[in-house]
Parts: C-alpha cells; sequence; structure tokens
C-alpha cells in the first residue's frame, strides 16, 4: 500500500481566550512600548493582526511523517549557504533512524518521500551517539544535500526562513510582551488516515493538520549557554489540541508589532525558538494548560550559525 498525503491546509491562528476584562481602559492607553509590545488600538485588531499574520508563518512550517500514528515538525530554514529543517533533535534522531520519511508541502493530495540518505543531521550542541538530554540541548539541523528537494519544497509556496539576517538582538534584549507568541506544527490527535480505491486499488490518505497555536510567555531561561522559552499553552479548549504530541520541532514565534508612517500598526512574526518538551495539564486561571518548552533566539541565532560555520570551513 502506497501512503498518500493529504495535507489539508487547515492552518488557523487559534488564540486562547482571554479571561474577562483582559484588556480593559488602562491597558488600552499604553503606548506600544518594549515593554508592552500592545499598540494603542482596540482588542478586535490586535486579534486579527494577529490571525493575519498566519500565513507569513506557513511558508515556513515543515510537517514531517512517518505513518499515520507518527508526525513531528520543523521550520524549513537556510543559515551558512545550507538549506534544511531546524527541528528538536529528538524529531531528527527519530525521522532519520530507518527508511523513508515524509514531507507534508501541499494542500492537495500528494506523496514527497525523503531518504535519510539525502539529508545530513547536524547536531546542535550535544553528541550525535549520546542523543540529546532531557533538559537540553535538543536542537538540530538538518542539510537537504539532494539539490531537488529545496526547488520542490519552494515550488510549492514554501520558503526557507534564513537564519543569518536577522536583527533579533534587539528585539529580545528589551522587554517582550507576555502574549503574542504562537507554536507551530501537526499536533498527533488531528491526524486521521482514510482507505481510498483509486484504479482499483486501495490508498491510505493520512489527513494532518497544521496549526498555529497562540501561547502566553512564562520565562525565557539560560543553561550552559543555551537559551530555553517556557510557554502556557490551552489544552483541549476550543480547538487547542489536548496533548501537543506531534508538535515537537515545530517553530516558537514571536509576533512583533511594528507601527506604520500612517499611525496604522502591522504584526511581523519572527522566528524565536523551536518547540521540544510539554509538561502534564494543570491548572491556571480556570483554564487547563500545559508549559511548552524549547530553544529559545539565542540557540538558534547563535548556536545554530555557529555550528554550521565550524561545519562548512571543516569541508
Amino acid at each position: 500500500r502506497k501512503a498518500i498525503l493529504l495535507h489539508p491546509r487547515s492552518v488557523k491562528y487559534k488564540r486562547a481566550r482571554e479571561k474577562p476584562n483582559s484588556y480593559q481602559s488602562s491597558q488600552m492607553a499604553l503606548r506600544m512600548s518594549p515593554k508592552s509590545g500592545i499598540p494603542p488600538i482596540p482588542p478586535q485588531q490586535i486579534k486579527k493582526l494577529l490571525a493575519d499574520s498566519e500565513p507569513t508563518i506557513a511558508r515556513y512550517e515543515a510537517g514531517i511523517y512517518l505513518d499515520s500514528k507518527w508526525v513531528s515538525s520543523g521550520t524549513y530554514a537556510r543559515c551558512c549557504g545550507y538549506e534544511g529543517i531546524l527541528t528538536a533533535g529528538h524529531c531528527a534522531n527519530d525521522f532519520l533512524a530507518g527508511g523513508y520519511f515524509g514531507l507534508m508541502v501541499s494542500e492537495s493530495p500528494h506523496r514527497l518521500l525523503v531518504h535519510p540518505k539525502a539529508c545530513e543531521h547536524v547536531p546542535i550542541g550535544y553528541d550525535e551517539t549520546d542523543g540529546p538530554t532531557l533538559d537540553g540541548p535538543d536542537l538540530s539541523f538538518v542539510v537537504l544535500r539532494n539539490d531537488k528537494l529545496p526547488d520542490i519544497i519552494q515550488s510549492q509556496k514554501h520558503e526557507f526562513y534564513d537564519l543569518d539576517n536577522h536583527e533579533v538582538k534587539k528585539v529580545f534584549d528589551s522587554p517582550v510582551a507576555k502574549f503574542n507568541w504562537s507554536v507551530t506544527g501537526t499536533p498527533s490527535e488531528t491526524t486521521r488516515p482514510t482507505k481510498h480505491i483509486l484504479k482499483g486499488k486501495e490508498y491510505t490518505m493520512i489527513n494532518i493538520t497544521m496549526a498555529a497555536l497562540q501561547g502566553n510567555l512564562v520565562d525565557i531561561e539560560e543553561r550552559n549557554s543555551f537559551d530555553y522559552i517556557k510557554l502556557h499553552m490551552i489544552s483541549g479548549l476550543e480547538g487547542f489540541p489536548t496533548d501537543y504530541d506531534g508538535v515537537s520541532g515545530g517553530g516558537i514565534w514571536y509576533h512583533r508589532f511594528v507601527a506604520n508612517d500612517d499611525n496604522t500598526y502591522r504584526v511581523e512574526p519572527i522566528l524565536a525558538g523551536v518547540v521540544c518538551w510539554q509538561s502534564q495539564v494543570t491548572t491556571k486561571r480556570g483554564y487547563k494548560v500545559r508549559t511548552i518548552t524549547g530553544h529559545g533566539p539565542d540557540s538558534i541565532y547563535g548556536h545554530v550559525p555557529r555550528v554550521l560555520a565550524e561545519r562548512r570551513a571543516s569541508h
């Protein structure tokens, strides 16, 4: 049986329901500043600006599958002259360990299978033999060695996020807003295999949803020169997944509000990290949440370019 992947691109920017009075007049009276990160506009306009930033993020999302029960996530990225997939180390170890793995690149039914020999695994901050540890680092860059793969991916309206040319230091050196964050990926619980007969043969179509899910910043901490972002994510409410299995390796995004010349605002999403782990469900302010932890901007804009530059210099 051949597996045909159906990627319906039902990517939606699902924001967590705020507690009543989240945006009161005192909040709206704030000028947009590095401390608040919130422009002085009505909440509905803020929600629309955040939702409108989703298509930008979707261009970089990488969905990866082995079968109907195993999916993981990543970000198509470019760094030091390499094009590949930025993901969690444990995800890369899994999908590069066996035979072919599939990439989701289109809304239409398709099959794009990649052999691990067409890739090169570059661990970031850990020894490949030992593997990533449970408390990090857990970060990898998977170089696409087959020259045709980047062309195929880009032909399906995807792009490779440039890790070399983003001035992120000035963004994250200042205090950042708590609520304009999201994680992107393919929650395993949304995976749905269906059977179809095509030309007298039975095929399995794997329907997978890629989603951008809003979360609230808890903390950014540093351990052994790597930084880690913690976000609170709603669990099992209003379309949010109950379990974030499958989102591992996906991107963590910061939605930066920028003022235009005509006193309007726009959102510029910036890749801020990579999802690695989830906690057990806890309750915060009456909502079930999970703490999602992943590598932060220093890890992906500092360590990843350094390791890839060293690799290029040695080859």
